[in-house]
């Protein structure tokens, strides 16, 4: 009996640091919070006098905003980036902006 004791205790320890790590991968995403993060970068980049930044694409996911679209200068997009990264909740901003100049 003391083996199956001695097994069933082994099989507990390796399955409870198993279960948390599952259980930790598995934490749903607060959805209600990411679009709150959406729609505050968004308006902050509307607010923005200084560049044209009204159409960007803004996606949050777990906190971190993904930037995607064309500015006309590299200061434009340090700026998106920066206001994005003000925005209360925001942990990492992903900025895939691409830089082009316009033609005339």
């Amino acid at each position: 009996m003391s083996a199956l004791r001695a097994s069933t205790r082994w099989l507990g320890r390796l399955c409870l640091p198993v279960v948390l790590a599952v259980t930790a991968a598995c934490a749903t995403v607060d959805r209600t919070e990411d679009l709150r993060i959406e729609s505050e970068v968004k308006a902050r980049l509307v607010a923005e006098t200084d560049a044209n930044l009204t159409r960007l694409a803004v996606v949050s996911t777990n906190g971190v905003v993904y930037l995607n679209g064309t500015v006309a200068s590299s200061d434009q997009r340090a700026r998106a980036a920066s206001l994005a990264k003000s925005v209360r909740g925001v942990r990492r901003v992903v900025n895939t902006l691409d830089v082009t100049t316009p033609s005339r």
